[in-house]
This record gives structure tokens, sequence and C-alpha cells, in this order.
């Protein structure tokens, strides 16, 4: 039997198991916005309103990051089961023309960054500056997650939104430390990987010099992860510097009920850290489940 005459039919785009798509519309940013949501399976044993995550960046980071939470709440210890949901945008064919590498810049960032500008409208397409893309939405887009999303889902899905947590990469990890930093009541865990701390002249370190007040009296479990081979692929952006000089920061401010890791992950850089900082960072942000697998052991003979 050739190639040609064996029985292929052709079923559409690859449909991550479990999960459900959304299209959304936000009075807050006035665009749509793409959602993802993967509640947990029916292996995980879940008992009762499940946690949420949101991660940003859903086009890219929605499949991994519940693939991930899926799999790593079927281990004896491993964290809790939860339900995952991706932020992303609307996209033409395959994603060619990269609509959501420019809105991304209009929801994750906390204001503008004029050296970043300039760059970008040099950069090749599909990625140069669009004119109709302004940065410095991050208060919008938290806004649209708090106050229309997160009811929305409160409604359709059983979860708990008092046990949320925020996840997100490179300028999506800045949102998640800015938001940590002036609305850290927004959520329970925060998640940043490989953040955009250069972002404005690094701009989240002189908020952090006054963010104290805000975060005392909140208990909240925050990671930061950075790729090892990231400071040396772009030395200007001080990717290892920048997370090691904010954990120190935080850490000085000895801030009760802040619960803090970060790490420096070897032999990583910023396009492969994603998976492995999110399967450290749900085992470091939650606690250990404990259950027993005596039934899945062999026995000796």
């Amino acid at each position: 039997m050739t190639a040609r005459t064996l029985p292929v039919s052709e079923l559409g785009p690859v449909q991550l198991i479990g999960s459900q798509r959304f299209k959304m519309w936000s009075e807050h940013v006035g665009a749509n916005f793409i959602i993802d949501v993967s509640m947990p399976g029916p292996l995980s044993r879940s008992k009762g309103p499940a946690p949420v995550m949101f991660v940003t960046d859903g086009n890219l980071c929605f499949p991994a990051a519940a693939s991930l939470s899926g799999s790593l709440a079927m281990e004896p210890d491993g964290p809790p089961p939860q339900c995952v949901v991706g932020i992303g945008y609307e996209v033409s064919g395959n994603g060619e023309n990269a609509e959501h590498h420019h809105m991304r810049n209009r929801d994750l960032t906390p204001c503008e960054d004029q050296r970043f500008a300039a760059m970008m409208r040099h950069a090749p397409q599909p990625f140069t500056w669009r004119d109709d893309i302004s940065p410095g939405g991050a208060g919008r887009f938290l806004s649209f997650i708090s106050e229309e999303l997160s009811p929305w889902l409160d409604h359709r899905f059983n979860i708990d939104l008092e046990n949320s947590s925020i996840c997100g990469i490179s300028l999506g990890g800045l949102f998640v430390l800015h938001t940590l930093l002036t609305r850290p009541q927004a959520f329970r865990r925060y998640i940043a990987v490989s953040p955009a701390i250069w972002w404005a002249d690094r701009l989240l370190l002189k908020i952090e010099e006054n963010s104290k007040n805000l975060l005392c009296g909140l208990e909240l479990d925050v990671f930061m992860a950075v790729g090892e081979r990231e400071e040396a692929a772009d030395p200007q952006a001080k990717m290892v510097s920048n997370v090691q000089a904010l954990a120190q920061n935080l850490d000085h401010q000895n801030i009760d009920m802040l619960n803090l890791t970060h790490m420096v992950l070897a032999g990583e850089t910023h396009m492969s850290v994603f998976s492995p900082a999110l399967s450290r960072a749900l085992r470091s942000v939650f606690p250990k489940q404990s259950r027993d697998e005596g039934w899945a052991k062999l026995e000796e003979k």
C-alpha cells in the first residue's frame, strides 16, 4: 500500500484533551480575547472547587501549562489539580501574521518603553511594531481578568477564585510582578518566568522600593525563575541579574507572610525555560498533596 492510498482523514486543528475554547469581549480593554479552559481531569480525583491558574500568552503557553499541571497533579506528592485558564488572541491562518506578539505588548506592559519601541520599529516582519498597538495597558488587562473574566468563570465552572494564581513569561512575567507590587491582593500566588524587569529602565525595581505597605499582611507565594543562559544571550537585558536584584530587595524588606522562591535554571534559555520553570513553580507555591499509591506497587514474588 502506497502513501497515496492510505485511509487518512483530516480532522482539523489539534485539540487539547479536556479543554474548552471561548471568545470573550472585554469592555475594559476594548478587544476580544481567546480563553482556553482546562478543568481537572477525571483521573485527578479532584475534590471541591478547583484552584485557578491564569496564564498570559495563552496562544503559546496554555498547552504546556495545562498539560504540565494535569500531569503533576497525578504525582503522589504533587500539587493539587487545578483549572488552567489561558488568555490569548485571535490569529489568522497559522499565526503567520503574529497578531498575538503584537497585542501582548498592549496588555502586559505598565507603560511605554521608548528604547524598546524604537528597536521594534526596525524588527523584521511580521514583528515590526504596529502603529495601532500602544503599550501600557496592564491596568486595563488586570481589570479584565478580575472584573470580567473571573466572574464569568466562577458562574460557568466549579472553581475557587480565592485560591488563584497568575503565571507569565517575559512580558507576561513583567505583568505578573507589576501586579504583585501594585495590586497584590488580586491573586494568591504569583509565578514569573524570565520576567522582563528591564522594561522602562527597570521600572519594577523602583516600584518595589515603595511596595512594603501593600504587601504586608497578605499571605502570598511568589516564584521567579530565569534561564542561566539568558544573560549571555542579551547582556543589555540583564535577565539573570535583574531577577536576582529584585529577589534580594524583596528579601531585605523582610515582609511577613511573603514566601519568595527564585531560581536560575542551569542550561536554559529564554525560549526553553517555561516548562522546567513552571514544573518547579507548581511544586513550590502549592502544598504537597498526600495520596496513597500503594496499590500501584508491584508485589515481590
